[in-house]
């Protein structure tokens, strides 16, 4: 994306265009980390990277976000894994022999 100028209001407000927005999907009240390098100000959204993050002694999945997950969304995974469809995971892994 090109540079763009964009004004600040009389309360030192500035709003991010569009595209910049759409770019990085920075959404209505998501945070932005402002941080001071020389004279440049840089804003960052503050956000976790997306994926597997350990939290306590469980593994869970971060979308990086505050956005959470559907119920059906996580039914649907469920569903998948718990059925035939996701035993492809455990192919050519030694398989248990019952007694």
């Amino acid at each position: 994306m090109k540079d763009v100028l964009v004004p600040i209001d009389k309360a030192g407000r500035v709003v991010l265009p569009k595209g910049v927005r759409d770019e990085l999907a920075i959404n209505p009240g998501d945070l932005l980390k402002i941080s001071i390098h020389g004279n440049e100000v840089r804003l960052h959204p503050n956000r976790q990277a997306a994926g597997f993050v350990k939290r306590g002694r469980a593994l869970v999945f971060s979308t990086g976000g505050t956005d959470l997950l559907e119920n059906g969304a996580v039914e649907t995974v469920r569903t998948f894994e718990r059925g035939g469809a996701g035993s492809f995971i455990s192919k050519g892994l030694p398989s248990q022999r019952r007694k």
